[in-house]
């Protein structure tokens, strides 16, 4: 069996896009690997071994954020030459491997994920990781450019990404009820969520406050005086959530009571709030591929993004959703919303063809064809 290494940040015991790309780069090479998997930011070597093929084989540590001791193990992993594949998730990290690079001893294939390379970024140490690496591979074409037209003489790899396989199940009926479900609004209500639901998922983060909640915030007044039913769940934890509250709170009474923001939710309970919404809204200007999109798409639901990061990838304005051209703009956002509203005949022809292209290329088994191809099939 062949033997690879894995340099991540994070994977079983992380948010976000990247921990989300790690689980399925570790489920794909998992069925061809053994894998020693060294995480940074983790504190315990967690690992779901729903991700391990039968027969796999897999070892794991965690190094707190310690930089110094995550190094030195890469490097001393790194020279002992048995590996036939070391796959680092970010640039930074990547640097920790350039002067065995540039001695000839180590080779190393760096995924390139968004906003690590987006400009400004990356910085100095990023750009010796990005620089130095024999193979890169982007999570999307919009990726790819970004990094290609600052650095032209790279040569970048796409590999587009896929659903989780063990976390999102492929081929769910669309026709499948949606459970009754309720929630605490902001006015501390518990209240069910209707037929008019309004969906964002995404972490709250004072580093990624382009993920759009803030402008959905702004947007509902103008959704509510049309549909004083429709209700708007901002789902997912951070250092922001307080903040993103207590702007909600200066809103009035009978809008106020129609938002949600559970914090972190649970699998089971993401699932239940995809199946329940009307609509999935993610107006984001940072994103390097949008895994949130595919998840909405592939349980039938329209999605709304803006045209200024991966989002076009995703979205096909007016065949799986629509694009704002301002992301920043509470009234375009509205205006947007409120015409999926007004057309659910429409709506819902937007859900199933995204859904539609979920199952026709964005399912594990696709994930995993080209990210053997981006790699030059050297596994």
């Amino acid at each position: 069996m062949k033997q690879c290494l894995l340099l991540l940040t994070g994977a079983f015991d992380s948010d976000g896009g990247i921990a989300a790309l790690n689980r399925l780069t570790i489920a794909a090479l998992a069925e061809k690997c053994a894998l020693d998997i060294f995480i940074l930011a983790e504190n315990k070597p967690k690992f779901d071994r729903r991700y391990l093929p039968q027969g796999g084989s897999v070892h794991v540590r965690a190094f707190g954020g310690g930089k110094v001791k995550f190094a030195i193990a890469a490097w001393r992993a790194a020279l002992s030459r048995k590996y036939n594949l070391i796959l680092v998730d970010h640039v930074n990290l990547a640097s920790a491997l350039v002067p065995l690079r540039w001695l000839g001893l180590v080779k190393y294939t760096v995924w390139l994920c968004g906003m690590e390379v987006f400009p400004p970024r990356p910085d100095f140490e990023g750009r010796l990781g990005l620089r130095n690496a024999s193979r890169r591979i982007a999570i999307s074409e919009f990726t790819r450019q970004s990094v290609a037209g600052r650095f032209p003489n790279l040569k970048i790899e796409v590999c587009d990404l896929a659903l989780d396989p063990v976390r999102h199940v492929a081929g769910a009926a669309l026709e499948e009820k949606a459970e009754a479900l309720e929630l605490e609004s902001l006015d501390g209500t518990r209240l069910p969520l209707g037929r008019r639901v309004i969906l964002h998922v995404g972490r709250m983060s004072t580093l990624e406050r382009f993920k759009g909640q803030e402008v959905l915030i702004d947007a509902f007044p103008h959704i509510h005086k049309t549909y004083p039913d429709a209700q708007l769940v901002l789902a997912g934890k951070g250092d922001d959530l307080e903040r993103l509250r207590m702007r909600t709170r200066s809103l009035p009474a009978e809008v106020r009571r129609n938002i949600f923001m559970p914090g972190y939710v649970t699998d089971e309970t993401l699932e239940r709030l995809y199946r329940r919404c009307y609509l999935f809204a993610m107006p984001s200007i940072g994103e390097g591929f949008g895994l949130v999109y595919l998840e909405a798409m592939s349980r039938g639901k329209p999605c709304l993004g803006a045209r200024a990061d991966a989002t076009p990838c995703l979205i096909h304005d007016r065949e799986t959703g629509l694009l704002v051209n301002d992301a920043r703009s509470p009234e375009e956002v509205a205006d947007a919303i409120l015409w999926l509203l007004d057309h659910p005949e429409e709506a819902e022809r937007m859900g199933r063809t995204g859904y539609e292209r979920v199952q026709s290329y964005y399912l594990f088994s696709h994930f995993k064809e080209r990210f053997w191809q981006a790699l030059g099939m050297s596994l």
